[in-house]
C-alpha cells in the first residue's frame, strides 16, 4: 500500500511539473544548459558518459532536466529487441535536484555549459522539448552510434536557433572502434565482446560530427562552437562553463582479466593436449566438440547481427570466417561414425581457410581484437590435426 502510494505521488509530482512547463513562458533570466555526466568505471553501462538538457528559470520556479537516455529493462522481449536493434529509448523528465542527487551519489562528475541563446531561442528549445515529451513523441528507436542521448540534444539545438552552428575542427579523424576502445579501456572483456559483434564499418574513418555521439566529445566541440546569425554576426555557443559535481579521475587500471592472456593460455593448453594425443595415439573427441560447438554458437550470434538485426556497423563482419554456424554441424558430426569422411574434408577445408585468414589478418578492412588471434590459431591447429588423424595412426 505504501509503495503504491509513493509511486502515485512521484507520478503526480512529475505530471504537475510537466503541466507547469507546458503553460510556461520563460523569463529573461532563464538559461538553457547542456549537462555532461562523467562515466563511472565500476558501472560498465556508464562508460560512455551521459548528456542531458537543463531548463532553469528561477523567476518562474522552474529547474528541470530533459534526458534522452531512458529505457525500460522490463519491456516485453527486451533482450531480443536489443539484439535486433529495435530497442526503444525515451525522453525522460525530472527536477534538476533529483537528477543532481542521482549522479552525485554515484560519484559522477557533472559539467554544465550554459548556452548563449537569445530569449526567443530559449523558448523555441523549451517548446521543442515539450513537443518531444508528448506521449506519442517521447519514444524513439535508439542507435548507439547515430541516435542517442548525445546526438538528440545537438540536433534539437541546431534546429531551434536563429542561424547555424559552426563547429571548428578540433577533433582529428578517427574510427568508431578507436573511440569505443578508449571509452572501454578499463573493461577489456566488454571491448572483446564489441569487437566480436561489430564489423568492418566500425573501422571507417569518421570526421568530427559523427564523433559527437560520445557526450565528452560533444562537450569539447560545443566549447569552441559559434552561432552564426543570418546577418553574418557570430557569437560563442557556450556563454559559461561550470562544474556542478566534482570529476573523479579514472585510472587506466583494467577492472577485469586480460582476454589476450586467457586466449593465449587456452591455445597453449590445447597445444599440450594435442601433443599428448600424438604421443599416446589417442583422440580427445570431447575437446573438439566443445571447441567447435561454442565457436558455432558464437557464429550464430554473428550471423544474427549481420543478416537479421538492424544494428548499424554489424555488416560485413569478417569474424564470421572463423566463427560461423556450420561449426555446430561439425561438432555434432564428430559423434556420428558414418560422417567421419565428411568431418575430415570439412576440417581440411576449414584449416586452409583459417591459414589464409591468418595471413590476411592485417590486410582485411576490419581491425580484430588481439585476443581473437590465439583462438583462430587453436581452431586452425585442431582442424589440420583432425584432417590428418588416420595418417598418423590415430583412430577417430
Amino acid at each position: 500500500m505504501t509503495r503504491h502510494l509513493l509511486f502515485l505521488l512521484i507520478c503526480l509530482n512529475s505530471f504537475t511539473a510537466s503541466a507547469q512547463l507546458l503553460k510556461l513562458r520563460l523569463s529573461d533570466s532563464a538559461t538553457v544548459s547542456l549537462l555532461t555526466c562523467d562515466p563511472i568505471d565500476e558501472m560498465a553501462y556508464t562508460v560512455y558518459g551521459h548528456t542531458a538538457v537543463r531548463i532553469n528559470d528561477p523567476a518562474n520556479g522552474i529547474d528541470h532536466v530533459f534526458n534522452y537516455g531512458m529505457f525500460d529493462f522490463s519491456s516485453p522481449n527486451f533482450l531480443y529487441r536489443f539484439a535486433r536493434g529495435e530497442l526503444n529509448y525515451k525522453l525522460g523528465f525530472s527536477r534538476f535536484a533529483d537528477f543532481f542527487e542521482e549522479y552525485s551519489e554515484r560519484k559522477s562528475g557533472i559539467m554544465e555549459q550554459i548556452l548563449n541563446l537569445t530569449g526567443e531561442e530559449k523558448q523555441r528549445v523549451l517548446d521543442a522539448l515539450q513537443v518531444n515529451y508528448l506521449p506519442e513523441n517521447r519514444t524513439y528507436l535508439y542507435s548507439f552510434l547515430f541516435d542517442n542521448c548525445s546526438t538528440r540534444p545537438r540536433i534539437l539545438l541546431e534546429k531551434n536557433i536563429s542561424g547555424t552552428v559552426e563547429y571548428p575542427e578540433i577533433l582529428q579523424q578517427t574510427t568508431f572502434r578507436t573511440i569505443i576502445h578508449r571509452c572501454n579501456r578499463n573493461h577489456r572483456w566488454l571491448t572483446f565482446g564489441i569487437d566480436l559483434a561489430l564489423g568492418a564499418p566500425l573501422d571507417s574513418l569518421i570526421k568530427q560530427t559523427p564523433q559527437m555521439f560520445i557526450p565528452e566529445y560533444l562537450m569539447q566541440v560545443f566549447s569552441h562552437a559559434k552561432i552564426v546569425q543570418p546577418d553574418g554576426n557570430a557569437r560563442n555557443l557556450v556563454a559559461e562553463t561550470r562544474k556542478l559535481a566534482p570529476t573523479y579521475p579514472i585510472d587506466d587500471k583494467p577492472l577485469d582479466s586480460n582476454p589476450l592472456m586467457v586466449s593465449c593460455l587456452f591455445f597453449v593448453l590445447v597445444l599440450l593436449i594435442s601433443f599428448w594425443e600424438s604421443r599416446c595415439k589417442k583422440y580427445l573427441r570431447l575437446l573438439d566438440f566443445v571447441l567447435f560447438f561454442v565457436c558455432g554458437l558464437t557464429g550464430c550470434m554473428i550471423f544474427f547481427l549481420s543478416f537479421i538485426s538492424i544494428h548499424p556497423a554489424v555488416f560485413p563482419n569478417y569474424s564470421i570466417i572463423w566463427a560461423h554456424p556450420l561449426h555446430i554441424i561439425l561438432a555434432v558430426s564428430l559423434f556420428i561414425k558414418p560422417l567421419m569422411k565428411f568431418v575430415k574434408y570439412y576440417m581440411l577445408v576449414n584449416g586452409i581457410i583459417l591459414l589464409l585468414f591468418i595471413l590476411a589478418w592485417n590486410f582485411l578492412p576490419q581491425k580484430f581484437n588481439p585476443a581473437f588471434f590465439p583462438l583462430v590459431l587453436t581452431l586452425c591447429l585442431r582442424s589440420l590435426l583432425l584432417s590428418l588423424r588416420n595418417k598418423t595412426g590415430v583412430s577417430i
